[in-house]
């Protein structure tokens, strides 16, 4: 049976400027206009909702919500009298406790305090920790039991750890070492019931700690890196019901680790030199659990950083995306059954890429074309809408981004044509029938879910009246596969999903 594109495809893009720039599947949300950045950072996922700090370029950077693909929406601009409410040094400084919206913010009176939003009513401060309008910075907000855990730097305790309940006034409940210097350090996780983090003592250094919430009791995990040394563990992540984590210790440099409820192990020394029995550290970071395998980025002993994979026992190469050089990754998520990333491939700078965990990765979206980098960061799942900051290189600046798989099958209103696209399902060659209204040079390719192109056409003259192409799929394995159509500027007429049987 013959598929109607022009029936079924009805979905407009938008303007036509948004899109000559905008590729298949992504969206820009332009919270500042023209050339401005909005700079969006901190994204947090909650629900069928995005937070994030952003700028519309004229009263700096605030809180703002968005729901699904929707419009962000302006909290509130919760500092009149400076740029920005809240600086660029944090970790996480929000989070959503009972259907609340926790976060750090600056009025311009009390310093960069603990605030609340409900929704509805105008966010309002929860406790000024400091006097005279200095800031105690609330960050690495983690809920546990329906309390709040942030750490604060409060006259002369220094940054330890404060819980609130909800109710009452925010307690400082850790101060393993006395004094201003404080003791909690970096991110802090939810783990097995209890609060994770990198404490601080004059005897151990940084070390990996825990609270337990029944008793409000801080205890040393593990030393690391024996004595006074620290390990000092940062990207604390909780995978497949363990905790992983890199730590430094002074013979593996920063490796991988695990704690897996009992027993801290390192299981990797990717940058081992055997001439000196040292290891130059790998620095592994964004662990992502993929294909019952941990992933994540590490620099071997080149010096260059591709991505690994540790599973079941050790770990291994997994690929070098840019085959004569670093390719940087960084920000894994699993996203639609792939693991999706940042990179640079050495041709297209760093963008978005996908694997699937068989075939090689590939780009899902060149949003600076050629070698410029649009430079994706914060990548967050919202439903099917995969947010991110990015900067498309149009002039826009760095905005808030979105990709969903799903949005595909969409026409642009500039495309004056009748389709048709079939069989589909198709089990040997797709025919594309048009007939146009003028002549026209157009481009047709079809990719696999992944992005990979694997019909890749040239740029080819078509007239007025009917045209016929036929795209051989007969090899290609049973699956989806979207096909588009796009002009000698490079817009995007039509796009859709193909079914291979």
């Amino acid at each position: 049976m013959k598929h109607i594109s022009s029936i079924l495809l009805a979905m407009c893009i938008g303007a036509a400027a948004n899109a000559q720039t905008m590729q298949p599947g992504f969206k820009d949300f332009d919270v500042a206009t023209g050339i401005a950045s909005s700079s969006p950072k901190y994204l947090l996922s909650f629900g069928n909702k995005l937070y994030f700090y952003g700028s519309d370029g004229n009263i700096g950077r605030e809180p703002y919500v968005v729901s699904g693909a929707g419009t962000p929406v302006l909290i509130q601009n919760m500092n009149t009298l400076s740029a920005h409410s809240i600086g660029l040094n944090y970790i996480k400084p929000n989070a959503v406790m009972n259907g609340k919206y926790y976060f750090t913010a600056n009025d311009g009176g009390t310093g960069e305090e603990l605030y609340m939003y409900d929704g509805t009513n105008a966010p309002s401060l929860v406790y000024d920790l400091t006097v005279d309008g200095d800031s105690s910075m609330p960050d690495n907000y983690v809920v546990l039991n329906n309390k709040l855990y942030f750490t604060a730097d409060v006259d002369n305790f220094g940054p330890e750890m404060y819980m609130y309940d909800g109710t009452n006034s925010p307690t400082r409940i850790t101060d393993i070492n006395a004094g201003p210097d404080g003791s909690v350090y970096g991110p802090m996780v939810a783990y097995n019931n209890k609060i994770f983090f990198v404490g601080k003592t004059a005897t151990h250094g940084e070390e990996l700690w825990q609270l337990d919430p029944a008793t409000n009791t801080p205890t040393m995990v593990a030393d690391i890196d024996t004595g006074v040394r620290s390990s000092a563990p940062a990207n604390l992540t909780v995978l497949n019901g363990k905790l992983y984590f890199s730590a430094n210790t002074f013979l593996h440099g920063r490796e991988l680790h695990v704690y897996d409820g009992s027993t801290a192990t390192r299981l990797t020394d990717v940058s081992f030199d055997a001439l000196s029995s040292l290891s130059v550290s790998s620095s592994p970071n964004s662990f992502a659990w993929f294909n019952n395998k941990v992933y994540f980025s590490a620099r071997d002993t080149s010096g260059q950083y591709h991505v690994w994979a540790y599973g079941p026992t050790d770990a291994s190469l997994a690929f070098k995306l840019n085959p004569n050089g670093d390719s940087g990754p960084k920000e894994f998520v699993v996203y639609n059954n792939r693991l999706i990333f940042t990179a640079n491939d050495g041709a297209n700078g760093y963008e978005l890429f996908a694997y699937d965990g068989t075939n090689p990765p590939a780009i899902i979206g060149d949003l600076c074309p050629g070698p410029n980098s649009s430079l994706p960061q914060e990548l967050t799942q919202v439903g099917d809408e995969l947010y991110f900051s990015a900067n498309n290189c149009n002039n826009s600046g760095v905005d808030l981004f979105s990709y969903n798989y799903k949005r595909v099958g969409v026409r642009n209103t500039l495309f004056d044509a009748e389709v048709e696209i079939f069989p589909n399902p198709v089990e040997k060659d797709l025919n594309i029938h048009m007939t146009l209204k003028r002549d026209e040079e157009l481009r047709i390719r079809v990719a696999n879910i992944a992005g990979k192109n694997i019909y890749d056409g040239t740029l080819l003259p078509y007239t007025k009246g009917k045209n016929k192409t036929s795209i051989p799929m007969r090899n290609l394995p049973s699956g989806n596969y979207i096909y588009y159509i796009s002009n000698k500027e490079g817009t995007t007429y039509l796009t859709g999903k193909v079914v291979k049987q």
